[in-house]
């Protein structure tokens, strides 16, 4: 008997939920009891499943283009599988696996709550795919370039999306940009080794002659060039939420709302950036 996509969404949702778990359940396990949580506090039962559905559905194709999954079958790289899930998602027809059909139940969970994410999920997976194209060539890049793809992955795709599952004004999304971009600080910060070891700079080329970054440092987290690049990088986003606290009025944002910014994205944040400074 053939399963219904609405089972194989959720058979692959339960595999990659359990993945996370069993691999870094450390970094996940509060943010997924979190996500089940905002079901019930938000009494949004739709909105919560497409939030965690969404969120696996994002987190599988990050780990494949971080080589924390295998590349499935039938691709020549991680660009390839990217490109051919930034199509699919704007032209949902013929899917191929679950992940397509996952992609698909997120899409018909939204309409349900009267929500669009076709264009969040393109910014999403363009920002992927700038990933995918970089791995393991340690390339150093301007600032404005990388700001471009953090800016689409961070704030424009993922708090865009957010205020959408609150149904709150997605064009909001511009005064959360500090927040966003300190979130995007503490990914730096905690991920730094195992970026640097998959290729990834994130570090601008601007920031790597201000701090004498060499190409050898890039193979090493622990040179002292790097960990001063990264206490830098938490003083600035301690600095980024002092702002975000200022611009966040001008929003009229939600009690609730509120509370998932303080609790889900500052306080993670803040404590990353309070360790590296403290070391």
């Amino acid at each position: 008997m053939t399963r219904k996509p609405e089972q194989q969404a959720k058979e692959m949702r339960s595999q990659v939920f359990s993945f996370m778990l069993e691999t870094r359940g450390w970094k996940y396990r509060v943010f997924l009891r979190q996500l089940r949580f905002f079901k019930y506090v938000a009494f949004a039962p739709v909105r919560g499943e497409f939030l965690e559905s969404y969120y696996t559905l994002m987190r599988y194709l990050d780990d494949v283009v971080d080589g924390d999954v295998s590349l499935p079958e039938g691709y020549s790289g991680e660009s390839e599988y990217i490109n051919e899930k930034i199509k699919f998602s704007q032209n949902t027809i013929n899917p191929k696996d679950k992940v397509d059909y996952l992609m698909m139940y997120c899409f018909e969970l939204a309409e349900k709550f009267g929500a669009d994410f076709h264009e969040e999920t393109k910014d999403i997976l363009q920002s992927l795919l700038f990933d995918a194209e970089r791995r393991n060539k340690s390339i150093i890049f301007p600032k404005e370039e990388l700001s471009y793809h953090f800016h689409l992955l961070d704030i424009r795709g993922t708090i865009k999306a957010t205020l959408k599952v609150f149904k709150d004004d997605p064009d909001k999304y511009e005064i959360l940009e500090p927040l966003g971009t300190a979130c995007r600080h503490q990914y730096d910060i905690e991920d730094i080794e195992a970026d640097l070891a998959a290729g990834y700079v994130n570090i601008s080329a601007e920031d790597c002659e201000r701090f004498g970054i060499r190409q050898e440092d890039l193979h090493n987290s622990n040179s002292p060039q790097v960990k001063s690049w990264l206490c830098h990088h938490a003083r600035e986003g301690m600095n980024l939420i002092s702002e975000h606290h200022r611009t966040m009025p001008q929003g009229k944002f939600s009690l609730f709302e509120k509370l998932v910014f303080k609790f889900v994205y500052e306080i993670p944040a803040k404590k990353v950036f309070l360790k590296v400074l403290k070391e």
